[in-house]
């Protein structure tokens, strides 16, 4: 054969490897998702294709699972933005294609709430102080007791002693919204409620993570970091913590976790975990 026609053979060849291309589809559950969400993306094309391997226009806050080189993955976007997955493949031809599919991903609401008992026994009037955030959308308050709220900053009044557990919803851009529960114990005599959030940045204003507590015999309160690590133990001397480590260095804003066993003048025991978000 002339080196000619070994060259039209490549060419036709190549040529062949080309009209075979995968012709690559991108099939998504949403293209417009909230920060936080799983989007599902399903690959498939025409040919038999030996490789597929996947990518974002950004890895900041990006994770695919199960992992970039599936056919099909979950991809969560932690960030807000418009993001350009693409998906690449290759054939048994060895001939390659691929496809592009546009995420917009809009920033979810925070939802964050602190309580703050006014008045003991019952009725008993408790203040709540919203600290929600990307909530331009308004709240709704559920205090437990078939009570309710769109109020910011809602006080509400308990009219029988019980265990409640008080949700605000916030609601974000293009339903973007997000809930959170908090328990709240209301005694005739003697009460204890745990605050979820501070922010002490010597404003003078909710600078310090402190139990509501009236009418109490014992405390024994500890505070842990996302990882389990002790923080600060707190007591009925000591009823509050600053934000510190006991060698006074200042811990760093996130989620922190408590663990409290009181009781009270009435021989109640209690026994509370939960979790704390430090603002700075």
């Amino acid at each position: 054969m002339s080196i000619k026609n070994i060259f039209s053979a490549i060419l036709f060849i190549c040529f062949f490897q080309t009209l075979q291309a995968a012709n690559v589809t991108i099939t998504t559950s949403k293209d417009t998702v909230c920060t936080g969400a799983d989007v599902k993306f399903k690959g498939s094309g025409v040919g038999t294709i030996i490789k597929y391997q996947w990518a974002v226009d950004s890895t900041i806050g990006v994770t695919i699972s199960p992992n970039d080189s599936s056919q099909n993955v979950t991809v969560n976007f932690a960030k807000p933005g418009t993001y350009t997955v693409t998906l690449y493949v290759t054939l048994n031809t060895l001939a390659k294609d691929s496809s592009k599919k546009i995420i917009t991903v809009i920033q979810s609401a925070t939802a964050l709430f602190a309580t703050s008992v006014m008045t003991t026994g019952v009725p008993q009037s408790v203040s709540f102080t919203n600290a929600s955030t990307n909530a331009p959308n308004g709240f709704v308050w559920n205090f437990g007791d078939n009570g309710t709220s769109i109020q910011t900053n809602p006080t509400h009044s308990f009219a029988t002693a019980a265990a409640y557990t008080v949700t605000l919803i916030a609601y974000g851009n293009h339903g973007c919204n997000d809930t959170t529960s908090s328990p709240l114990i209301i005694s005739d005599t003697a009460g204890l409620t745990m605050p979820n959030v501070f922010t002490p940045n010597g404003d003078g204003v909710n600078d310090v993570f402190a139990p509501n507590a009236h009418g109490l015999k014992t405390l024994d309160c500890t505070i842990y970091d996302r990882w389990g690590a002790k923080v600060i133990d707190m007591d009925i001397n000591l009823e509050y913590w600053d934000g510190y480590t006991t060698s006074g260095m200042a811990c760093t804003a996130g989620t922190y976790f408590y663990t409290v066993k009181a009781t009270d003048v009435n021989g109640k025991s209690y026994n509370l975990k939960g979790f704390i978000q430090l603002i700075r």
